[in-house]
Parts: structure tokens; sequence; C-alpha cells
């Protein structure tokens, strides 16, 4: 996406879309609005008819009283006048009363005070009077108007042929349902079936046509809205409800300009708006393209030019704004400062280079340098030579190329691991002119980044370490001799030291003096034991002398042989038992051997007034064991180099051979079990080791015949 798209995108988002939420806000509120209006206009409307239809229903029952005229139960003849006087007091919605013989002379009449017009109501409805008495039913007319009061007609035929003439008050009535308001121009009036309101009704500023209402009432059911009535010019909107009796309606309506004009008004300007902001985001846009965004581009292009090829081919031109222009002078400037520096970094580069090829081609050791795929970046002579590679080319691939099998299946099996650093022994036949020999090397694989690629790559060195594997087997030669010739005088003053103790008893001194001797010799007979041990363990004639062995009695036994050194040094020996008897096989000499060269490292490094702690448990599979003292602790670097051969931390290379713990976990190992160590520095280590509950016992022996 081009840069102007990106400004011109992010403007509108921040100009528009905050103008179009506004407008979705307004439509939202605005049919929220015409919802509520229309509820309200319906139930206008609907409570204006229930009211007509409880007024008829009141008119209904003021006719109860003309049973009295034709009941054929009754005994006596009615006295008509005295009935109807009494009537009219009672009713007082009735204006006027007359009773009209079968040949349309009226044989009485009775007005209110109420009624303006002086004569005889009855007189308007002679048509009324006639339909009535050819029909035999009560009949209503159309509501009259007289001098600005509104009266109900109806005719109540007798069964004698006489006709009563009612007129009902409505002005109470219609008063009541016209003063129901909503808003400025809402308005509540009541029509007739052909839509036209009843008269005497305030319809000041409510001219329509009864055709556009009478349109309105025929597509609609009994109840209904509707909106865009033309009254007085205007726009109207509203309900109506039918009033069920009489084919009238009651109409409730409001001008559309109150109800949501203003609405309109305002999502109609909240648009323009927008229309009006985009195209000044549009102009804002360009003019910023012109001004910034061009001479950016231009800028963008012109370094990526210059990174492609590390030369300026012309400078970027000044445009835009004088800010833009200074930028584009000092990025122009930069470029020229970077070519020239570059120049005299590629001369500092190749000589660098030259004398690292010089050092590189000298050294013994045959070095790589390949890739996260295989491929040689670089070789010096000395490890094409040794993989039989016979020079650098785009093909060569390791270890694929590589023709010496020793080195190639070597360089695969590192290859293949996902380590930093990696570390292996290879026996490599190399042939010359005359004759094959075999040599000793070292590979050492350690992983890099390269920097032009930003993906992993390798750098493998190749050491030839035939000369310190025989200094190594002269070394082991050596120490075997002399261990051999050592054990036979030491055993000598092992046991004379132990006959001395027993023969020189009771003197507390010489017994403190006796048992330390004894313990000195019996380590140094342990450091021998190490030794020859480590040797059959290595060389694998190593025969464990399978027995039972109880581990509580084990720990027991080494912690109370390392009790006269630990008191003088205010160390605390302690046995945690398990919580039930744990037999297992094993080699006890073995077994005792590893705990007493734990126990001896434990005791050589805590210091006075600290404690060492000896405890033992099993789980279905495994027997435990675990020296735990409160030394010095180890680094984490080093947990795992120290049960390497002669591997010792740097502070303590003066004590002892470093045989003990690798001659520990090769003995661990043949017991089918693991060693580790869990340690905090300055707070101390626990050493803990595993042998296993599948070690077979010794077959028992064959009697021999008798």
């Amino acid at each position: 996406m081009k840069l102007t798209t990106r400004f011109l995108l992010i403007l509108l988002g921040l100009a528009v879309v905050p103008l179009l939420l506004a407008v979705g806000w307004n439509v939202y509120q605005y049919n929220s609005s015409v919802n509520s209006y229309f509820a309200l206009h319906r139930a206008l409307s609907s409570l204006s008819a229930s009211n007509v239809e409880e007024w008829l229903q009141d008119v209904n029952r003021n006719l109860a009283f003309l049973y009295e005229f034709e009941n054929p139960l009754r005994g006596r003849k009615a006295n008509v006048s005295e009935m109807i006087h009494q009537a009219v007091r009672i009713n007082s919605e009735i204006m006027s009363l007359a009773l009209i013989d079968s040949d349309g002379k009226e044989e009485f009449y009775l007005q209110s005070e109420k009624v303006k017009d002086k004569s005889s109501l009855a007189g308007l409805q002679k048509e009324l009077v006639a339909k009535a008495a050819d029909s035999g039913v009560v009949t209503s007319g159309e509501p009259v108007c007289v001098q600005g009061q509104v009266y109900f007609p109806l005719a109540y035929p007798l069964v004698d042929g006489r006709v009563v003439v009612f007129h009902f008050s409505m002005d109470r009535l219609l008063g009541k349902i016209n003063s129901q308001k909503s808003g400025r121009t809402g308005r509540v009036f009541i029509t007739d079936k052909n839509a036209v309101p009843l008269p005497c009704q305030d319809m000041k500023g409510l001219d329509y046509k009864p055709s556009d209402l009478l349109d309105i009432f025929h597509h609609g059911g009994r109840t209904g809205t509707f909106s865009g009535l033309r009254i007085s010019g205007e726009n109207y909107s509203g309900a109506y409800a039918a009033v069920e009796k009489l084919d009238w309606a009651a109409v409730s309506v409001q001008s559309e300009n109150e109800l949501y004009g203003k609405q309109r008004k305002s999502i109609l300007v909240f648009a323009v708006m927008s229309v009006i902001i985009f195209v000044i985001a549009l102009f804002v846009v360009f003019l910023v393209s012109n001004r910034i965004i061009k001479p950016v581009n231009n800028m963008v292009g012109g370094v990526k030019g210059f990174l492609k090829t590390q030369h300026l081919e012309s400078p970027i031109p000044k445009e835009g704004w004088p800010e833009i222009k200074s930028l584009v002078g000092i990025l122009n400037r930069l470029m020229l400062e970077l070519q020239a520096y570059r120049a005299f970094q590629l001369n500092q580069i190749v000589e660098e280079k030259g004398k690292a090829q010089a050092l590189i081609d000298t050294i013994s050791d045959g070095v790589l340098l390949i890739d996260d795929r295989g491929s040689l970046i670089y070789c010096n002579g000395t490890a094409l030579k040794l993989l039989g590679i016979p020079k650098i080319s785009p093909e060569i691939a390791v270890p694929r190329s590589v023709k010496n099998e020793a080195f190639y299946n070597a360089l695969t099996d590192l290859l293949a691991q996902k380590e930093k650093y990696l570390k292996t022994e290879v026996e490599a036949p190399l042939s010359n002119e005359t004759s094959t020999v075999t040599k000793s090397f070292r590979v050492i694989s350690n992983q890099f980044m390269l920097a032009t690629l930003k993906r992993p790559g390798r750098v493998i060195i190749i050491r030839d370490i035939t000369s310190e594997k025989e200094i190594e087997k002269a070394k082991e030669d050596f120490f075997h001799m002399i261990t051999h010739d050592m054990r036979a005088p030491l055993s000598t003053l092992q046991g004379y030291t132990e006959l001395l103790a027993k023969k020189v008893g009771g003197n507390p001194a010489i017994d403190k003096y006796l048992q330390s001797m004894l313990y000195s010799s019996r380590r140094l007979r342990g450091m021998i034991d190490d030794i020859l041990n480590t040797t059959k363990l290595e060389r694998g004639t190593m025969t464990l002398q399978l027995d039972a062995v109880d581990a509580l009695a084990l720990i027991t036994r080494i912690k109370e042989n390392h009790e006269p050194v630990a008191g003088p040094k205010n160390i605390k020996l302690l046995v945690v038992p398990p919580a039930a008897p744990i037999k297992l096989m094993g080699d006890p000499i073995l077994l005792e051997r590893v705990i007493t060269n734990l126990m001896g490292n434990s005791l050589k490094f805590t210091p006075g007034g600290g404690s060492i702690t000896l405890s033992t448990w099993e789980d279905p599979g495994k027997v435990f064991f675990s020296v735990q003292d409160t030394g010095p602790g180890i680094p984490e670097n080093k947990r795992k180099e120290i049960f390497e051969k002669y591997s010792q931390m740097e502070e303590h290379k003066s004590q002892g051979f470093g045989l003990g713990l690798a001659m520990c976990k090769m003995t661990v190992e043949l017991h089918k079990g693991d060693i580790w160590v869990e340690s905090e520095v300055g707070k101390g280590s626990k050493f803990i080791f595993t042998v296993s509950k599948t070690m077979a016992a010794p077959p028992p022996p064959v009697p021999s015949p008798s």
C-alpha cells in the first residue's frame, strides 16, 4: 500500500469516521423516536375511541326508562309526562326529548335550559323519525351543531307506532377528546364514516381532504398508523382507532416537522459535513503528498538504491517544505560519507582477512565454517586434507562431501543435534603414500549467527589428540602400576594399626591417634581402589558381586566409619532412617565405596559447625540414596562436568585425582541407576543416586554329587 493511500485512510478515519458514527447514532435515535411517537398516538386514538364507546353505553342506559311504556305486564297505564320529566331530570346528557305520534305530530316535547336554541330540536329530525318508524329499530342520526352546541340524535320507535326522539349532548365528550394534545401541533378529533370531522369540534389549523384520510382507513385495519397526511399544507403523522358501534374513528395527528424535523435536519447536516470533510481530506492529502510524501518517497527510493549498489548514483532532489529539503540534504551528505567510509573499510577488511587467513592456515587444527544447510563457507587446508575434500567450491556440503568415513559418521551425528555446543571423539584412519595410521581426533562444534543471513551457522574444529591419548594412557598405566605396588605395604600398615588399636586400648589420646591413622589408611586404600575400579569399569571387565544389602545398615556403617574425622571438625553426621526396612540386590563393596566417596567429598568441603545427612528411600522400581551437606554448593555449569574423569572445580585441584565421582557414576550405571546433584551456591549440595530393583540375585551354588 502506498504511503499516500495510507495517509488518506488515516486522515479519513480520524475525520470522517466520528461523523459517520454520529450520523448512525442519529439515525438510531430517529427510528427510536418515530416508534415512540407512533406508540403515543396509537394510545391517544385508542383512548379516545374507548371514551366514545363508554359514552355510547351511557346513552343506551339512558333509554332504559322507555321500557315502562311497553311493559306488557304493567297493570296500570303509565303517566307519560311524569316519566319523561323524571328521565330528563336523572339524565343530564338528554338535552331534548320529544314524543311523535304515528301521524308525525308532536305529542309531547321537553327541552333542557342548557340548549341555547329555543326552537324544537326534534323538528330537525323528521327523516330520522320516519326511518325509525319504518324500520322499527332504534336509529341514530348524524350529530348536529346548533349555535356552537353539538347533539347526538336518536329515534326510539314504540310498539304503538309512536317514536321518541332524543338529543344527547356531546359537548363534554368532544371537549375531553379535543383537549388531548401532544406537543404544539398534536390534536385528537372524531370523524364519521366518511372521514369528515364531527361538527362543533375545534379543527382550526387542521384542514385536510377527507378522501385522503378515508384512503388511509380503507387500506388499514380497525387501528393503524399513518404518515404524510397533508393538513393545512404540512405533512402530519399519527394514528387512528375505530369506534366499533358507530362507524366513527378517533384520529390523533401531529406535524412531522415537530415530531422529527430537527432530527432529520441533524442527520442531513452530519451527512453534508461528512462529505465536506471528505473533500477537505482529499485536498489535504494531495497537498501533503506534493510537499511531504513525494519527497519522502524520493528519499526511500534513493536509500534503497544506495543499499543495493553501495554507491550514490545521483543526489536525491530537494523538494517539498524547507524542513524536508534540509532533511534531504543531510541524507545526501550521510550517504556520501558512508560511501567514502565503506571504501576505507573494504581496504581494512581485505587486510584483516589476509591476516586471519594466514593465522588459520598455519594452525594444526582443522577449521570449518558451515551454514544451517551444511554448505561450506570456509575451510582451511588441514580440514580439507582430513576430510578428503579436494577444494572449496559452491557444490561442497558437509557431511555429504566428506570422503573419510569416520569423520562422515561423526559429523552426521553432530549436525543432527540441536544443542549449541557439541563435542565428540573420533578414531580415524589416515592414509599416506606408504601406510595407513589410525589417529584420535576431538571434534568440537559451536553454533553462531551468520550476520548477513540472519540464521545459525556452525564452526567445527578438528583437533588431533593422539598425543594426549597416549599421555593419558601412560598416566593410567602409571597409576595402575603404583597402586598395585602400594596395596601390599598399605595393607600391612592398616593391619598393624588395627592390631595396635586392640593391644593399646583404654587410652583416649592414643585411641584418637590410632583412629585417625586407621581412617587415613582406609581413605588411601579407597583411593587406590578407585583407580583400580575405574580402570576395570572403563574396560568393561568389572563384575558385580551381587548380594542382599540392607540400605539402612549400609549408610549407618558409613556414618560410623567417618565419625573420627567429623568429630574434630565439629561436623554433625545424621542418618534419616526409611519408613520401612529397605532390602536390595547390589554389590555391597562397590555401593559402600560410592557412598564413602560422596561422604568424603562432603567432609572435605563442609565447614565446621555444618552437617551431613545420609538418607535412603524407595519407589516401585528403584532404591534411592542421598548424601546432603551444608557446604559451599556447586555452580550450575559444573554439575554435569564433575562426574567426568579427572574433572575437578578449579579451587579443588589440589584435593585428589578427580576420579572419585567418575568411578561413582560408572558404578551406579553398572547397577542400572542414575546419579545427579541438586545444589544451590552458598547453601550446600545434595548428591542422589539410584539402584534398580531389577538386579538379579546370583544363582545358588550347584551341590556337588555325594
